[in-house]
């Protein structure tokens, strides 16, 4: 997700009926574990932490990322016995993260760092991202993209392992609340945080209100109750489509936080709003209640706003159960979200509603200039941007719908979430023949649709 473009529709950036059955996502590769303390102060923007990371890759077991403000004081194995690293002079650099290479591989890093950040209590900074450390005076927020906890680094793929379960004790100075996602938030400047499934770690700790129902938890903000029936009731909508099309419970529910942002000042001056989505948080800058207010209106806002909603949502499938990997990592993680949401706005908001959405995807995609890679070609050098994979991959998947019929459609999707992550055009063929999918009918898809990155069907 494109954090500066997340509450944008995602053309632009981006009943629990009994369902058929469907296979379990298949065995992820085994996934790290991030254990340990961290604590901050938010009057002083100071931080401290004492993490270890188990579970690794083996190719991300030789260095490590480290928010670039952050400052290592020790690096030990699994049995406390120190490890020499390198890093502190001409270091190498990952976006916001700082780059440390271990003396040997280790199969568990721990890792002891203090560091401090400027505060903005009067909102005033030049700018704000996601991967700030952000202290605004009265909360702080961290996000995976910020590397606040240390991650496994791959340095051939310069990949950061942003994923991982964990089980952290927190402790803020300053903050009435705190929240990890994936974990529910609890009251109090303490506590410990679990979560058994992967996730990107997110940290906010504030003073404001909580509130939760069985649907949503709207954090940092109070919304009257008709507003917040209104989140909870798209919410369970959404949940309950997904939940049938996919043939899987959505477990997890989405947890609204309303953030100030360290340049709130220009914002709120040029009326502009901010925000991004790491799952199962979907954080934006302004007011959660202009989403409620959307959705009270009805028509086309109420329109943007469950479409949005939608594809966030999507990623319980594909980002939580399933985590993509291989070329067609983007198609997987974001492109199939955008499908299921607007499956998801059809039976909402009704086929009006879809048939427009569409129609701006297609609209988008016929002003590109630029030939765009061909699905069947895809490989690892594939540069997949935001018009591939919120706009192109997602009228392609619309496409073959259309081709196949919605029943096969939905058995492909299914294939996609229980299969591993297919590594080429051969593999995903085998996914849809498994799903059903004629082979005539696949081919005449990939010739009429996909062959050359056609931007329509021909």
């Amino acid at each position: 997700m494109n954090p500066c473009n997340a509450l944008l529709p995602a053309a632009l950036i981006a009943l629990l009926a009994p369902a058929t059955s469907v296979a379990a996502p298949a065995a992820q590769p085994a996934t790290p574990l991030t254990t340990g303390s961290v604590r901050l102060d938010i009057a002083s923007g100071r931080v401290e932490g004492d993490v270890c990371m188990s579970n690794l890759p083996a190719e991300s077991r030789g260095a490590f990322v480290l928010n670039a403000g952050l400052n290592v004081a020790r690096v030990t194995d699994g049995e406390g016995k120190p490890v020499g690293f390198d890093g502190w002079y001409d270091p190498g650099v990952d976006g916001e993260a700082r780059v440390y290479t271990l003396a040997e591989p280790t199969a568990t890093l721990c890792v002891q760092y203090v560091g401090a950040f400027p505060l903005y209590p009067k909102h005033d900074a030049l700018g704000d991202f996601k991967g700030m450390m952000a202290f605004n005076g009265d909360s702080a927020r961290f996000t995976e993209q910020s590397a606040w906890l240390p991650q496994a680094f791959d340095p051939k793929a310069r990949v950061r392992s942003n994923e991982s379960r964990y089980d952290l004790q927190m402790d803020c100075a300053g903050c009435r609340f705190l929240y990890l996602n994936g974990s529910p938030a609890i009251e109090g400047a303490q506590g410990r945080f679990r979560s058994d499934n992967a996730r990107p770690i997110l940290l906010f700790g504030g003073s404001g209100p909580i509130t939760r129902t069985a649907q949503v938890t709207i954090l940092n903000e109070t919304l009257p109750t008709a507003k917040v029936d209104a989140l909870s009731s798209t919410v369970q909508k959404v949940a309950d489509v997904h939940s049938r099309y996919m043939g899987m419970p959505l477990a997890d529910r989405p947890t609204f936080l309303r953030m100030v942002t360290l340049n709130q000042i220009e914002r709120d001056r040029e009326g502009s709003e901010w925000g991004f989505a790491t799952w199962p948080t979907i954080a934006m800058s302004g007011s959660i209640s202009n989403v409620a207010d959307s959705l009270l209106t009805g028509v086309e806002h109420a329109e943007r706003r469950v479409q949005y909603i939608a594809h966030e949502m999507g990623h319980y499938y594909f980002g939580t159960l399933n985590h993509p990997q291989g070329p067609y990592f983007w198609v997987l993680l974001e492109s199939s979200a955008e499908f299921l949401s607007i499956k998801a706005l059809r039976e909402i908001s009704g086929d009006t509603a879809a048939d427009r959405y569409i129609a701006r995807l297609q609209s988008a995609i016929d002003t590109q200039d630029k030939p765009l890679p061909a699905f069947d070609a895809i490989d690892s050098n594939s540069d997949l941007g935001e018009m591939y994979r919120y706009v192109h991959a997602p009228l392609l998947l619309l496409s073959l719908e259309k081709q196949v019929g919605e029943a096969k459609m939905q058995a492909f999707m299914r294939g996609l979430l229980a299969a591993p992550s297919p590594r080429n055009w051969a593999e995903l063929q085998t996914i849809a023949l498994k799903a059903g999918i004629d082979a005539k009918a696949w081919e005449r898809w990939r010739a009429s649709c996909v062959a050359g990155g056609t931007p329509r069907c021909r």
